[in-house]
This record gives C-alpha cells, sequence and structure tokens, in this order.
C-alpha cells in the first residue's frame, strides 16, 4: 500500500483538468451508458452499492439519485472531501457513507457484501493490482456485478507511437511519472481479463473510453461540439476495433 499513488497533492488539479474537463465528461458517460443499459437491476429496488476508490462520487451520485445506497471509500482524503462536498451542495437526504481508507483495508470499516462494486481508475495506480482486484471482489454478493475502468496500456503505447516516442515504447517504457495525470502502471486488457475469468467472473460489456477524442488532431479537437465527440464514443464504444482502442477500458462483469 506504501507504493500506491495518493492523490491528496493533486485532486483539485485532478478535478479541473479530468473531471471537468471534456475528458472527464466523455469517459463520465460512456461509463454511465455502460451501467444504465447493462444492468436492469438498477432502476429496481434500493441496492447496497460499494464505490471502492470514489474519487470525487460522480457515478455514486448518479446511483443515489436512483435510490440506491452507497459507500464511497478512498485512499485519498482531499478527494474525498470533494465527495462530500458534492453530495451536500446536490444530493443531501443520499443514504451514504464515507469511508477515508485505501480499499486493502476496507474491511475494517464495512460488513457484509454489495450488489454492485465499482472499481473505476485505481488499478493503473497500484503496486499489486491484481491482488488487490481480488480483494475488491470479495465484497460482492455472489450474483453481484462488478464495474472495472483502468487504463489502457496498448492504447498508451499506441499514443506514444503516433507522437514518435518510438524509442520510449521499444523500452517498454509505457507509463506517467508521480507528477503527472498518465498512470505509473498501465494495464493489458489481456492481463486484466485473465484476472477476472480467473475468479470466476464472466465479462457481460466491454467498452472504449476516449478511443478517438484523446487522439484527435487539437484543432478539431477544440472547435468539434463535444456532444457530437460524445455521441460517437458512445456509439462505437462497443465495436471493435474501438473497444480496445480505448484510453480507459470499462468491463461489466458477474459471476
Amino acid at each position: 500500500m506504501s507504493q500506491d499513488r495518493n492523490f491528496d497533492d493533486l485532486s483539485h488539479k485532478f478535478k479541473r483538468k479530468i473531471y471537468d474537463s471534456p475528458k472527464g465528461i466523455i469517459r463520465l458517460e460512456v461509463v454511465w451508458q455502460d451501467l444504465i443499459e447493462s444492468l436492469p437491476e438498477l432502476q429496481g429496488p434500493p441496492l447496497r452499492i460499494l464505490d471502492a476508490g470514489a474519487g470525487i462520487g460522480q457515478i455514486a451520485l448518479r446511483l443515489a439519485r436512483l435510490g440506491h445506497e452507497v459507500v464511497l471509500c478512498d485512499h485519498s482524503s482531499e478527494m474525498l472531501k470533494l465527495a462530500q462536498q458534492c453530495f451536500t451542495e446536490e444530493l443531501p437526504d443520499a443514504k451514504v457513507r464515507f469511508i477515508h481508507a485505501p480499499v486493502q483495508r476496507l474491511h475494517e470499516h464495512v460488513d457484509g457484501q454489495f450488489d454492485l462494486v465499482l472499481f473505476h481508475a485505481v488499478l493503473e495506480w497500484l503496486a499489486d493490482p491484481e491482488t488487490t482486484l481480488q480483494t475488491v471482489l470479495r465484497y460482492g454478493r455472489p450474483d453481484a456485478a462488478l464495474s472495472l475502468l483502468f487504463y489502457n496500456r496498448n492504447a498508451l503505447a499506441y499514443f506514444n507511437l503516433l507522437k514518435g516516442n518510438l524509442r520510449k515504447v521499444a523500452a517498454g517504457e509505457i507509463r506517467g511519472d508521480r507528477q503527472s495525470l498518465t498512470p505509473t502502471r498501465p494495464l493489458d486488457p489481456d492481463q486484466v481479463r485473465g484476472w477476472l475469468e480467473g475468479a470466476g467472473m464472466t465479462i457481460i460489456r466491454k467498452s472504449g473510453v476516449r478511443f478517438f477524442y484523446d487522439m484527435m488532431w487539437p484543432d478539431a479537437r477544440n472547435t468539434r461540439p463535444l456532444e457530437d465527440v460524445l455521441l460517437l464514443e458512445q456509439q462505437l464504444a462497443r465495436q471493435e476495433p474501438f473497444a480496445s482502442l480505448g484510453r480507459y477500458v470499462h468491463l461489466l462483469a458477474r459471476r
């Protein structure tokens, strides 16, 4: 855990440059579309939902608006403060709990299991992603769904090739540094799929998130309406090869 990334020092930068930016909007809307279209139980009676590594809690807030009980856990106290502020301002009567702890120590704070577990944009910052994923899976009930979002190593390599960073890719130096918002340990989607299948999970949906927005020519990215970009990001996210080209890969899985 000591080598896992904590965002206390970058929380406001992360909010400004990721969550509040077109990049963050596209990520949020593609993931939300996956959840709503593939998990009909979200439109039913209240569920108990865990958001492990919740960040500022955007998805959790939407789920709480549907009437579900949500538990938000994050290693960063600053991120959790932003999430609490968001709930206080937008949904003060939500059935919500905030836990400041790394997911590896969540067992010290919660009892029982959950109907849905969200694990978004966390794996790529961990020293031991496979073990932590197995830990998180234990919080799901036998029929629970998992929503897993992670940074795609192959897409990062491809983006670096387009920028001409040939030696960097050839040397396998496909990662960000500690002060960067690019993850330090991007993941191979085939490896992550193997971890899930080895744990008895079946993948029911795969989407590529930002499979073209990040690679657009700057002039095009700055002039095309975001709603037009978002429409195509959502429309094509589940089609190959786009699903495998996303800067992030989103997987929904069940046992």
